[in-house]
């Protein structure tokens, strides 16, 4: 099973580790993903690059010399009126290339990754993204009169003490710190920039969606589920097989079909009716062999193709709360409850209930919509980069 995290994420990962668990007003909260670039737009290799043979200990690029080749508050490019200035424009490049040549290493970067882009386009692509993304979130969440509250930015202000105190001790001061940053290609300008707009982006999450995403109306939340093709249902196994997975003999096999056949004609008469959940409760309760049972005791939530297609054929063919016949699957012999889907589901594929995850759907569209219909301006600063002849 794959969980996906919805968690704060700092594009850049060396920034605040303390505010990963300091929520709004001083609350410890589920935080959500700060803004990032858009997959959709994103260019994919359809090979990895070869590394290149000079790859050495050396560092790659002179990242200090490049940063210092251009005025630091040298516009590049305005999102939505705010500007993005060199300074943070070369951070997000750093951090692209850096992770890319963390897992493919040094190379020509002015080779074709895709028809008519090169892998220099491709990163500064990729830090235009990031770029407009925190602009545009900080500029249309004001527009729409989201802000940090106080409490907030005493948490952020505690989380920058906290990080200067972990990476320059106990009597670092703010110049210590500013060299520190200048190590890992920020100015303190972009620092506080990237900080207060993740913390801004959970500001806003918090107050339209709520914490948890209680405040999502429940009926957007099962529309959600259902235009996903999710399924809740409860089942009772009957295993067909012994503890190390192999398949009972025929004498075996038939006693646990007398079983579940025994289990079934107790749940028929009330197939249909709410009144079969407390039944089929009962009975799951005490004889069914589902090893996840403990895990998923109020059932399984889940969208096509996870689980057996036999069992998956069944369950899509119930009405709710009526119960099927006994279907077979290499596991066993189940009988299954279709229930409707409730806001509280667990999903199967998440870990987190229907309404948190379509809340959290709900808020990317939001946000990937700022940042989709931004005006960007190009200043001839940007558009005369040279970054293959940079990163060569």
């Amino acid at each position: 099973m794959m969980k996906k995290t919805l968690s704060l994420l700092l594009a850049a990962a060396m920034l605040l580790a303390a505010l990963s668990a300091c929520g709004a007003g001083g609350e410890d909260v589920e935080l959500i993903e700060s803004p990032e670039p858009s997959a959709e737009a994103e260019a994919t290799p359809e090979a990895s690059p070869e590394a290149s043979p000079e790859a050495s200990a050396e560092p790659a690029h002179d990242w200090q010399a490049l940063l210092a080749s251009r005025d630091a508050d040298e516009v590049m490019m305005t999102v939505d009126g705010s500007d993005v200035t060199w300074d943070e424009f070369f951070y997000w490049l750093y951090v692209n290339v850096d992770s890319f040549e963390a897992s493919y290493g040094q190379m020509d970067y002015s080779t074709e990754l895709t028809e008519g882009m090169t892998y220099a386009d491709y990163m500064k692509m990729l830090s235009e993204q990031y770029a407009v993304a925190y602009h545009s979130l900080n500029v249309q969440a004001a527009a729409e009169g989201y802000a940090l509250t106080d409490e907030d930015r005493e948490s952020l202000d505690e989380a920058v003490r906290q990080t200067i105190v972990n990476n320059c001790g106990e009597d670092g001061t703010e110049e210590d710190f500013e060299e520190f940053l200048a190590g890992q290609m920020l100015t303190r300008r972009v620092f506080d920039f990237v900080n207060e707009t993740t913390l801004l982006n959970q500001r806003v999450w918090i107050d339209r969606y709520g914490a948890a995403g209680e405040l999502y109306p429940e009926a957007d939340a099962i529309s959600w589920g259902e235009g996903q093709g999710y399924v809740t249902v409860k089942h009772i196994l009957v295993l067909t097989q012994d503890e190390e997975g192999n398949a009972l003999d025929g004498a075996a096999k038939e006693e646990k079909l007398a079983q579940a056949e025994g289990l079934l004609e107790q749940l028929r008469p009330l197939s249909g009716s709410e009144e079969v959940v407390e039944l089929f409760d009962e009975l799951m309760q005490e004889n069914s062999e589902d090893p996840g049972l403990a895990s998923y005791p109020n059932g399984y939530c889940y969208t096509p193709g996870t689980m057996y297609a036999e069992f998956e054929d069944a369950a899509a063919a119930l009405g709710e709360y009526e119960v099927s016949d006994i279907v077979e699957s290499t596991s066993g012999y189940h009988i299954i409850l279709r229930l409707p889907l409730s806001k509280d589901d667990i999903l199967f594929n998440y870990g987190y209930n229907l309404q948190y995850v379509a809340a959290q759907m709900d808020f990317g569209e939001l946000v990937n919509g700022w940042a989709a219909d931004a005006e960007v301006v190009y200043e001839p600063a940007y558009e005369e980069l040279d970054i293959a002849g940079m990163l060569q």
